[in-house]
């Protein structure tokens, strides 16, 4: 049998066997816990025995752990006090170390401030002393630029009095020489008279031979690629804008809800400009949601706008040529609200009427008059030239109305384009001159001459002469009817000196 004291107990094992027990001074008994205790063949009762040995071993540990924590508290008292006693040293000394860091620090910011109040009051001194100086220095200044103002001014009525002088003695030199003058001038009057006649003829000659220079240096390979450019624009809309519509439904289904709301507008327009700025007003208010959002449908409904205007120019002011004033303004208003419309408008027009920017096919094969916005009518025939040119004047009529609508005009609609179109027309080659040309150019007189000679001058005075005289003269044996109603447009202008114009819409 073992016995033994719990884990969690503190005991001191003992190196040498306890030799004295109260009542059992005779027997020596190990009572070391791990060591197996065999008891001696006595007459004692065991159980009893053990019990004592375990009470008298239990009695000497406890005196000890008795002894150990007095030593040990008293150990802890005495350190405690040591500490103590130490701490107040210490807190005492540092207590005079921060006082006598705090006087030194005290005295050296009062020495700060002592010397950055002396270091500002010798600035404030210095900047005074500037002041002054300044001040002096600009008196001096002003009395200089005073005494120089008197000294100019004095000068001034010297010279002006001298000019005075000069003037009246010019004067009458002037009227000594006027006399002699006037009979000079009687015989010089003839030959002055045919000297003009002469200088006349001889800027007749030097403006056809600059208008011969012009047309040389006309560069169609430009006008072509930009003819191509505008093409290529048409496919990309068609792709990226056309195409992705129909692709998915629920914005193809979201675009023709505008596009039903929109499209009775353009045929709602009238002579009337009251009318045509409310209808205006009806169309921005549409499409100005969607151009919130700027997405798809935002260039869809442009791009349907840009097609219906061409539409309308073709199928009604190609008939009824007043047309073409509210809806060139509606068109041009559009413009103006919304940039982005310019892209596809401007594109547009060039796929259907490539001659506003001065380009010309031969038209000798299928693409050629395809690029020419021929329209077929079956699989081997075109439609006539008669209506062919109607449509594509129409179209020109309108376009010609939106480059006199601003001073600055917007890309293609602008007075330099108007420019631009006349005289890349002019300068096509001979061979290339259709019946349609007139056509064109004859609307566009109505609807825009007047316009252009107001922003151009004398300029667009010789260009318009070289229009109805020698550009119809070159190709008077063809017997063009549009070249002889250009003629008398012409003729109508050199004798009245008044164009004759589309009629405005009324108020």
């Amino acid at each position: 049998m073992r016995f033994a004291f719990p884990e969690e107990c503190e005991v001191e094992l003992m190196s040498e066997p306890v030799t004295t027990l109260t009542r059992h001074p005779a027997r020596v008994v190990s009572i070391d816990p791990v060591v197996p205790r065999v008891l001696p063949n006595t007459n004692y009762d065991e159980i009893s025995f053990v019990y004592e040995a375990i009470n008298d071993y239990t009695t000497i540990w406890i005196e000890q752990k008795a002894n150990e924590a007095r030593l040990r508290r008293s150990h802890t008292e005495e350190s405690v006090k040591t500490t103590n006693e130490l701490s107040k040293v210490n807190i005492w000394k540092l207590s005079e170390q921060l006082q006598s860091r705090l006087t030194l620090q005290a005295s050296r910011v009062k020495s700060v401030i002592e010397t950055e109040k002396t270091r500002l009051r010798l600035e404030a001194e210095a900047r005074q002393r500037s002041l002054d100086e300044e001040k002096a220095r600009i008196k001096r200044l002003e009395e200089e630029k005073q005494r120089v103002e008197e000294e100019k001014e004095r000068q001034r009525l010297e010279a002006e009095k001298r000019r005075r002088d000069e003037q009246e003695q010019e004067r009458i030199r002037k009227e000594a020489e006027k006399l002699k003058q006037e009979q000079e001038q009687k015989r010089k009057a003839a030959e002055a008279a045919e000297l003009k006649e002469k200088q006349e003829q001889a800027k007749k000659k030097q403006e056809a031979a600059q208008a011969q220079k012009a047309a040389l240096s006309t560069n169609f390979n430009s006008i072509e690629k930009q003819f191509l450019k505008y093409k290529q624009d048409i496919e990309d809309i068609k792709q990226n804008v056309k195409n992705a519509i129909d692709q998915n439904k629920d914005l193809k289904k979201s675009v023709n809800a505008y596009k039903r709301k929109i499209n009775p507008k353009f045929g709602q327009l009238s002579n009337s400009a009251s009318h045509t700025n409310f209808i205006i007003r009806e169309v921005v208010e549409l499409v100005e949601p969607v151009q919130r959002e700027n997405g798809l449908p935002y260039k869809w409904i442009l791009n349907f706008m840009a097609k219906a205007i061409v539409d309308q120019a073709e199928s009604e002011v190609s008939i009824r040529p007043d047309a073409a004033t509210p809806l060139a303004t509606l068109a041009f208003t559009l413009l103006l609200k919304f940039p982005e419309f310019e892209y596809f408008l401007a594109a547009r027009f060039v796929k259907k009427c490539p001659y506003i920017i001065g380009f010309t096919d031969p038209m000798t094969t299928v693409e050629g008059r395809a690029r020419m916005n021929w329209k077929r009518i079956g699989e081997n025939e075109w439609e006539n030239e008669v209506k062919y040119d109607e449509r594509v004047a129409g179209i020109c009529t309108v376009w010609a109305v939106m480059t006199r609508l601003s001073d600055e005009g917007i890309g293609i609609f602008s007075d330099n384009s108007s420019w631009q179109f006349v005289a890349r027309t002019l300068n096509t080659p001979l061979s290339l001159i259709k019946n349609t040309h007139f056509e064109l150019l004859a609307n566009w007189w109505e609807a825009t001459a007047a316009s252009f000679l107001e922003t151009f001058g004398k300029q667009a005075v010789k260009v318009m002469q070289l229009m109805v005289v020698r550009f119809v003269d070159a190709v008077a044996d063809r017997k063009y009817p549009s070249a002889a109603r250009l003629r008398i447009l012409g003729e109508d202008w050199a004798g009245k000196g008044e164009i004759q114009t589309l009629k405005e819409m009324e108020s």
